[in-house]
């Protein structure tokens, strides 16, 4: 037997007949009986096995393997590996991307080489058509990455076809145990460290349709996977199994369909940390850019804007519970109708809200010891074009079109850093800052109304009556109520009762524990649609939830644990003032941020569920927190103490809430009661 191809299929009963129908003549005719196919189907609810099957009947080089399990692409190679007799035994992809002519250039070029590798990105290669950019971006990514953590100096470790000599597999194998992404990278890798030469051969690639990869949570996926082979091949090795005692059975439990939250939350996290970033630049060029005045101007209408804001924000989340609801129903035209109705709604709101600003311009100047009125129109401006593009965002959110979603979110981001800092160079101060915040906003509006249009499809609805979703939004909005008081009051008070100059200090603090606050909250956004229902908790739901907190936790508790060694180092990067009178303030503020952190989670898992309970002690907590705070101010520190206190009072209380003894045992909760109008 001189040539083994093996090709693992799992639901291919669309694409791998017109494959066989190229591969088999060819190559039976080259090689007669020297050549054998297996077809490893596995997990497979199709009928690839038929399919396989009728062409078995005409070809007796061709066998296949059936394996009920879904072990996934590197599973079902390695059961081909064990059952090939070649002397050389290849692989490729089912879907027949690579034609028969490309597999064949692998054989004829693998000479004194031990391995032969396809690839995509050599010098000669064809693909056609060009992949498109997201997959093109992903690969180059993917391929940075095997270089850092392997050494593999390759273009292309994941395209389908490759070619082995059976007396450099046959030691590798029983070393392989990766099924799923990384299986490529982890063959190779062996073959490099037993010293086997592999070489690159440009291949011919052709895109074909039918793909059941969604390439940006796989991508995360594929990065994790990576990782993780890398800590298999170390001294730290024992974290992985470690993981996979404690966290597996939990993580992927038996009979639960899987939730993508983690693929998601990466790729939330990662776009997240690319705006944090510019956001943090943003800081620290309005700290180095402004005098301490003039950035506790900024920095208190900042936090004007997150205290209005977050309760409005109850609308862009009760538009993604509808439209996960009604996307689940299959209900499209009805998310559109109800993003139109929802935008012409918050755009007369932020009208009036633009109108009832002017009339209280003087008592609010008055209050917040503002010496022109600038810096106050242009936050509720900001306010005022926040709304107009509240729904796109909510229905990008409920659609779970979260690479829209974390775009969105950087685009506006990065836009606020430039056009704030061009117009304070100008001269315009803390106004200046105020304005590029404002026409951030703008920004952030029509990219989520583009991704709208992608993600939900269609032209413009004509807007529906929804009497039930403004039931729902107000009672979310009282919830936001009490946390916006939780998370923000702090800095407004301190504007109100010290000087300007403290006041500019404790901003600065303050804007470090920020970090904490807002670092875990896309791992929020990826759970919310996924546990969306009427009023019933799944086994599903509370993995989701569990899932989500242990993520969130492993990222406060690194965060804060750097901040609080580092804090001086942190001041020194974000505003070049490494007090040491600060840093028992930053790290204060720092781990008082986290239980408010987890609050903002288990909210969010109450409210998709519409348990409304959850209400009633944010309200309270928030309630007597302005109280402790009228009473105890007398120094920044004591505040943050307070603030504190708070946020355990509340983490405690809305746990109080969770439904503990109304565990449901169905897998999916009912959605439709949630939508009826």
């Amino acid at each position: 037997m001189n040539l083994s191809l093996i090709i693992p299929a799992h639901n291919e009963e669309a694409r791998i007949g017109r494959m066989l129908d190229a591969y088999l003549p060819f190559f039976t005719q080259r090689y007669g009986d020297d050549v054998e196919f297996i077809v490893v189907v596995n997990g497979s609810t199709d009928d690839t096995a038929g399919v396989v099957a009728q062409y078995g009947a005409r070809f007796p080089q061709l066998r296949c393997i059936v394996e009920p399990r879904g072990i996934g692409k590197g599973g079902a190679l390695i059961l081909g590996f064990r059952e090939a007799r070649g002397d050389l035994v290849g692989f490729v992809d089912a879907d027949g991307s690579t034609p028969p002519a490309a597999f064949q250039d692998l054989i004829d070029r693998i000479g004194d080489a031990d391995v032969a590798v396809a690839s995509r990105w050599c010098r000669g290669a064809i693909v056609s058509p060009p992949q498109p950019l997201t997959r093109r971006i992903a690969s180059r990514v993917f391929n940075v990455l095997t270089r850092l953590l392997f050494g593999l100096r390759l273009t292309d470790t994941q395209c389908g076809a490759k070619l082995m000599k059976r007396d450099a597999l046959a030691p590798v194998l029983d070393k392989l145990g990766i099924t799923r992404w990384a299986f490529d990278v982890d063959l190779l890798f062996q073959m490099q460290r037993a010293g086997r030469k592999i070489v690159e051969v440009p291949t011919e690639w052709h895109d074909i349709a039918g793909s059941k990869i969604d390439i940006l949570p796989a991508s995360a996926e594929m990065a994790v996977a990576l990782v993780r082979l890398r800590l298999l091949y170390s001294p730290l090795r024992w974290i992985v199994g470690l993981c996979d005692r404690l966290l597996g059975p939990f993580s992927h439990s038996k009979g639960l369909g899987r939730d993508h939250l983690f693929g998601h939350s990466v790729i939330l996290l990662a776009c997240a940390q690319a705006a944090n970033i510019t956001n943090l630049l943003f800081q620290a060029s309005m700290m180095r850019m402004l005098d301490a005045a003039e950035y506790g101007t900024l920095v208190a209408m900042l936090g004007v804007f997150t205290v209005i804001t977050m309760p409005l924000a109850a609308l862009p989340w009760a538009v993604a519970y509808f439209t996960a609801g009604y996307l689940k129903d299959g209900r499209v035209r009805e998310a559109r109708g109800l993003v139109s109705a929802v935008t012409r709604d918050a755009s007369l709101g932020g009208v009036l809200l633009l109108s009832l600003a002017a009339v209280a311009t003087g008592p609010l100047l008055r209050y917040f010891n503002l010496e022109g009125s600038p810096p106050l129109l242009l936050t509720i401006t900001a306010v005022a074009v926040s709304l107009g593009g509240a729904a796109f965002m909510g229905a990008l959110q409920g659609a779970q079109g979260f690479a829209w979603l974390a775009g969105v979110g950087f685009v506006g981001s990065l836009a606020r850093l430039l056009l704030a800092v061009l117009l304070v160079a100008l001269g315009g101060g803390a106004a200046g800052a105020l304005f590029g915040h404002a026409a951030s906003m703008g920004v952030v509006a029509v990219v989520a109304f583009l991704g709208v249009r992608h993600v939900l499809g269609g032209g413009w609805e004509p807007p529906a009556r929804i009497p039930a979703f403004y039931r729902y939004c107000l009672q979310y909005a009282l919830a936001y109520v009490g946390y916006a008081i939780l998370m923000n009051a702090d800095v407004v008070l301190v504007k109100h009762y010290f000087a300007a100059d403290e006041a500019g200090r404790y901003a600065v603090a303050a804007m470090v524990g920020r970090i904490i606050l807002f670092l875990p909250q896309p791992i929020v956004t990826a759970m919310f649609p996924k546990v969306v229902s009427d009023g019933q908790v799944t086994h599903a739901n509370w993995r989701t939830l569990g899932k989500a907190i242990i993520f969130a936790c492993v990222v406060l508790g690194g965060t804060a644990l750097f901040c609080s060694l580092f804090a001086q180092t942190v001041l020194r990067i974000l505003c070049g003032d490494p007090s040491p009178d600060l840093v028992p303030l930053v790290r204060l503020l720092v781990w008082g941020m986290c239980p408010l952190s987890l609050t903002f989670f288990i909210m969010n898992f109450e409210l998709a569920q519409r348990r409304m309970t959850v209400v009633v002690p944010l309200l309270a907590c928030a309630i007597v927190y302005l109280a402790c705070l009228a009473k105890w101010h007398a120094t920044p520190q004591q505040v943050a103490l307070v603030l504190t206190a708070a946020g355990i009072v509340a983490m405690i209380s809305t746990v109080v809430c969770l439904p503990w003894r109304r565990r449901n045992g169905c897998d999916e909760a009912r959605t439709t009661g949630a939508l009826e109008i």
